[in-house]
């Protein structure tokens, strides 16, 4: 076996960037980019599908799941010299498997096996350590730090909780095995990596950048809508409520924005640089549907896309409103060709270049022909939910949504998400409480949360330390019953009532002694 740096001093690869990927959705595009321009490093099971440079492969079991391939795909298999086990630390060194799989000895003896030191193992000579808090993203970007790389991209490295099509086949055997509720967890330690390393790290296929106009009465609703919108995404998607986005107010109070997010929109390119594509949603909502559709929609010769739905009839006897047959809670954004400043646009409600109508529903700042109602109106469905046509599910109706309270005919498709997003870990239930206390949201909330791994965790923790406490108790009862029947139990005890023989005759008669 080689150790990591020496291989890596004398493996002579190109000076090119390096490509690390992952089993994630965006692995399928994988024929959209010539992958040839970079060193290739693979996650895991990866090596079956793709041609790489170097196989890197945390949990040995994975090498039986690939062994037929790395011989053939991979021109290094790197490996941690005390490799994981199913996702667990294992007391056996990578040598001592050579027996289990064949195919380590193998590339061990074509000088084809490296290895390294992985954080909690231990530590052989003087090979750095390479730390990994439960994703092998983290431990192969710290390699590739720790060897000097500077520039990294990915492919598959996403976020969710899905793999792309050639690797569901182990969704019921690996996904998310370690514990964490997505595969987003793993995005914080390698922005601290490369931070660390100052290395240049950029996904291939540009994240969809999905803004979503919210408040905090509305927390619980947002959160929803993130975790529906990643389990179903096949994109990388980044997910950022406008919470307190500061803005000046218009003097009319005609002009005042219904909500406090109302203007919020508007400041998204500016958010954006000026660059790419970005998703306006409502935090009233919850998505069906994969989002690449609307990361993929053509903008053709227009610079605002939206959705022309029906008529809700559940605002029938509820208030509800309609201005006009367009609806922007559903946008999509060029935002190379919207140079809008928020202090311009309010001072235009100021100037009365148009009115509150004309700016939040005709979207007067943008010319007619530059806004295209393309996107399809199951994208935003109002107060209608069709299995298999629904996309989107819009809770226009404020009074019944279904986070305050059951009156919703569809409040149980809500609690359905609701649900499982708690239960994944997407719902804080600090959160959820504080929004109780407020009067924001039905108490019934609460009965979910201990479903929720915070709470869950504190239950299993006392439970374990509750069976841990019985067993030993168990384990004490049984050594003193065995105890007892021994021969030296048996002359102990004897001395013992010898001993008090003598102290009863002399309590008894200073007991006598006392009496009058």
């Amino acid at each position: 076996m080689i150790e990591l740096t020496e291989w890596f001093a004398a493996a002579g690869l190109p000076p090119k960037p390096w490509l690390v990927l992952g089993k994630g959705p965006t692995i399928d595009r994988r024929d959209r980019f010539d992958l040839s321009a970079y060193n290739r490093l693979s996650l895991n099971h990866v090596v079956n599908e793709v041609d790489v440079d170097v196989a890197h492969i945390v949990d040995v079991d994975v090498v039986g799941d690939c062994a037929d391939r790395l011989a053939t795909n991979c021109r290094w298999l790197v490996m941690p010299r005390h490799p994981h086990l199913r996702s667990a630390h294992s007391p056996r060194a990578l040598e001592d498997w050579f027996g289990d799989y064949p195919v380590l000895a193998d590339l061990d003896r074509q000088r084809r096996l490296v290895w390294y030191n992985l954080s909690g193992g231990p530590v052989h000579g003087r090979s750095p350590v390479i730390g990994a808090k439960g994703f092998s993203s983290e431990a192969a970007l710290g390699i590739l730090g720790t060897l000097g790389v500077r520039t990294v991209r990915s492919l598959g490295v996403d976020g969710g909780r899905s793999y792309g099509e050639a690797f569901r086949h182990l969704a019921d055997e690996t996904l998310l095995e370690n514990g964490a509720t997505a595969f987003d967890v793993q995005f914080d330690r390698l922005d601290v990596l490369v931070a660390e390393y100052g290395i240049d790290y950029q996904p291939l296929v540009e994240p969809l950048r999905i803004f979503v106009g919210t408040d905090e009465s509305q927390v619980v609703a947002h959160r929803v809508l993130e975790y529906s919108i990643r389990k179903s995404a096949s994109v990388p998607v980044t997910v950022t409520p406008m919470l307190g986005w500061p803005h000046p107010q218009p003097r009319d109070r005609e002009n005042k924005p219904r909500t406090s997010f109302s203007f919020c929109r508007f400041m998204i390119p500016e958010r954006c640089g000026y660059q790419g594509r970005a998703l306006y949603l409502d935090a009233d909502m919850v998505v069906f549907s994969d989002v690449a559709e609307l990361a993929d929609m053509p903008f053709s010769d227009h610079s605002v896309l939206c959705t022309a739905p029906e008529r809700a009839e559940a605002w029938k006897g509820h208030g509800g409103t309609h201005l006009g047959s367009r609806s922007l809670a559903v946008s999509l954004f060029d935002c190379d060709r919207l140079r809008w400043e928020i202090d311009d646009i309010v001072a235009g409600l100021d100037e009365k270049r148009y009115s509150y109508a004309e700016l939040m529903s005709d979207l007067c700042l943008v010319p007619p022909e530059q806004i295209a109602e393309t996107i399809p109106n199951e994208w935003n469905d109002l107060e209608r939910y069709m299995p298999g046509r629904t996309k989107l599910l819009h809770f226009t109706v404020v009074p019944i949504q279904p986070w305050k309270n059951d009156e919703n005919p569809l409040a149980e498709v809500w609690m359905q998400w609701y649900r499982e997003a708690v239960e994944a870990g997407a719902v804080p239930p600090e959160e959820v409480e504080a929004l109780v206390r407020a009067g924001h949201a039905k108490s019934s909330l609460t009965a979910v949360l201990r479903r929720s791994p915070n709470r869950r965790s504190v239950v299993t923790s006392a439970s374990l330390d509750l069976d841990a406490a019985r067993r030993r108790i168990a384990q004490l009862e049984a050594r003193l019953s065995s105890m007892e029947r021994s021969w030296q139990w048996r002359i102990g005890d004897t001395i013992v009532r010898s001993a008090r023989v003598p102290r009863d005759v002399l309590r008894r008669s200073r007991s006598r002694a006392a009496r009058p």
